[in-house]
């Protein structure tokens, strides 16, 4: 089958939706697909580019992006075109974040009074909204193909906010690379990265990843570790995914916490950090399925996230970790992490985790994909659109 993929961005160091996005590439072509990536921006050289590649000039216009991503799905008259969000002419959408309404509700929860204030003072933030209006407008179209939703969440959402119809819609949850992300490939690492981080092995280290800290909680978070201290003197976060900013490094030093908080900014690997840590949190404000939290479980890790995340959907709670309710709730996600600080309460938990993530493996996920590509040329064979 010839299927072309269109992404803004396509690079396995640049996040989760990146990485998610090269595994699926990657296991189409050795499954015997011609897969072709449609992509604005790739990974530095020496990164392992797809055999089919097609780089298009970047522009700041989110519709001049959408436009010249159809142009080139046109042009390559594949048999099925899946777009991961970037444009809204390809056979089937699956918008990786999610609602980007649902996402700007919960991101304007995530900032403070005067941050709400100075955004809308910006004419700038008047004209890109009114663009990303006419975008989803045109995104979700009532005459559009099918549609994946990776949680139920964001199923209603497409439903709710932009007028999805159920028919169109497929629930495909994110896979993760069991193979990658393991405990037996980070048993090895673990000794030497927490004595990088000066981790003393007493202690309980908590992995916090994010490219977005403040709408996946850095700050409640932070808010958090300073309640769980007084009850768990020896409990240590690890923050990596983007390059600390002064604003957190200040809330940690007024919080007096500053000693128990490693700022590591961005890595191109994470998986040293999964292997130090005893325990995932991300109490997002909306996350549609994250990654982070399935590579994790992969890794065998206990998690605390909020319900505001889809993959809190495949938890139960207590067994793979604990779903909070609102993330603002500095009481509760300290007494989440308490629990999680147990060591007799880690051990089943670690075990639930590493089977969550099993049941959840990036071959599933792609065969599921594959049964929407089949549905799809169905549909347009019935339409009288035969592929090439």
């Amino acid at each position: 089958m010839k299927i072309a993929i269109a992404c803004e961005r396509f690079d396995p160091n640049a996040g989760g939706l990146e990485h998610w996005a090269c595994q699926l590439v990657r296991t189409l072509n050795l499954r015997g697909h011609e897969t072709h990536v449609v992509t604005f921006r790739t990974g530095k050289a020496g990164y392992h580019a797809p055999p089919h590649l097609h780089v298009l000039p970047w522009s700041n216009s989110r519709l001049a992006r959408a436009r010249a991503v159809h142009d080139a799905l046109s042009d390559l008259d594949a048999d099925v075109s899946h777009d991961l969000g970037v444009g809204w002419t390809a056979d089937i959408l699956h918008p990786q974040a999610g609602s980007g309404s649902a996402n700007r509700q919960r991101d304007w929860v995530s900032r403070s009074f005067r941050e709400r204030v100075e955004q809308r003072l910006r004419p700038s933030y008047w004209k890109w909204l009114l663009e990303v209006r006419e975008f989803e407008r045109r995104q979700y179209a009532p005459d559009g193909g099918l549609v994946i939703a990776v949680s139920r969440m964001v199923a209603g959402h497409l439903q709710e906010l932009h007028g999805v119809r159920a028919e169109r819609i497929r629930l495909i949850p994110n896979g993760v690379d069991t193979r990658r992300f393991s405990p037996q490939a980070v048993a090895p690492l673990r000794e030497e990265m927490r004595r990088r981080l000066n981790i003393q092995p007493d202690r309980t280290l908590f992995l916090f990843a994010a490219h977005n800290p403040r709408l996946k909680g850095i700050r409640p978070l932070l808010q958090s570790l300073a309640e769980l201290r007084r009850s768990q003197p020896a409990a240590i976060l690890a923050i990596i995914g983007k390059d600390p900013q002064p604003e957190h490094r200040l809330a940690a030093a007024r919080l007096r916490i500053q000693d128990s908080v490693r700022f590591e900014g961005f890595v191109p690997d994470p998986l040293p950090y999964y292997a130090a840590a005893d325990a995932f949190v991300l109490p997002t404000f909306h996350d549609a399925c994250s990654l982070t939290v399935l590579e994790a479980c992969a890794c065998g890790l206990p998690v605390v996230t909020s319900k505001y995340n889809g993959v809190s959907e495949l938890m139960t709670q207590g067994r793979e970790g604990f779903v909070i309710e609102d993330p603002a709730d500095l009481q509760e996600v300290a007494q989440a992490m308490a629990r999680c600080a147990d060591p007799a309460l880690r051990g089943p938990m670690s075990a639930a985790a590493r089977d969550l993530a099993l049941r959840n493996a990036m071959d599933q996920n792609v065969t599921a994909i594959e049964g929407v590509y089949l549905d799809s040329l169905s549909s347009q064979r019935r339409n009288g659109n035969q592929p090439s």
